[in-house]
């Protein structure tokens, strides 16, 4: 069995934080799920201009708000204090993308806890 490689912290997290985010992708995700899904959302983010542009190609799975999906789903599986580290860290960026993209149409039903799918990025 090859060694297991250390996995970074996510800068702007405590010890405590990133440990309690380790056993989460331990135990219920991947190693490294977490840092590579904020890398994703914070990529989207970091492009130019007003406006999201969206996505030319859609690959299921592959686009940023199925990274927002996985931080929701570490950001519910964390302790308290942990849980908030975390979300003080999104909440900038989820700032941001409500504020550069659109509400789409809904039709009723929707999971308001996934908003993210709820917004228009334009094309």
């Amino acid at each position: 069995m090859p060694p297991k490689r250390p996995r970074p912290d996510i800068d702007g997290l405590s010890r405590r934080a990133n440990a309690a985010i380790r056993h989460v992708e331990d135990t219920h995700l991947r190693p490294g799920a977490t840092a590579k899904a904020l890398a994703m959302w914070r990529e989207l983010l970091d492009r130019p201009g007003r406006w999201l542009d969206g996505d030319a190609v859609i690959s299921p799975g592959l686009e940023p708000e199925s990274a927002r999906d996985t931080l929701l789903d570490v950001t519910r599986r964390l302790p308290a204090g942990p849980r908030r580290e975390l979300e003080r860290l999104l909440e900038p960026l989820d700032d941001d993308f409500y504020r550069r993209t659109t509400p789409q149409v809904l039709t009723g039903g929707e999971d308001r806890a996934h908003w993210w799918w709820q917004r228009e990025r334009e094309l």
